[in-house]
């Protein structure tokens, strides 16, 4: 929905709630975004779609 905006991952993890609402850690997240990345992006190593922010998060890119 916001193409190019840069997320950040407390914004992120501050969404992300079990059903008892217990937080979700931070390394969960990269393991989330990995396995998304796996199943939208030709080589996930080298992702075009969800890319990386260094120091701030993350962001979509649909251009590519």
């Amino acid at each position: 929905m916001h193409p190019g905006r840069v997320f950040t991952r407390e914004s992120i993890l501050a969404e992300i709630w079990d059903t008892e609402e217990e937080y979700v850690n931070d390394n969960t997240l990269t393991v989330y975004i990995k396995r998304i990345r796996e199943k939208l992006e030709d080589d996930p190593t080298n992702p075009k779609v969800i890319l990386t922010v260094r120091g701030l998060g993350y962001k979509v890119d649909y251009e590519n």
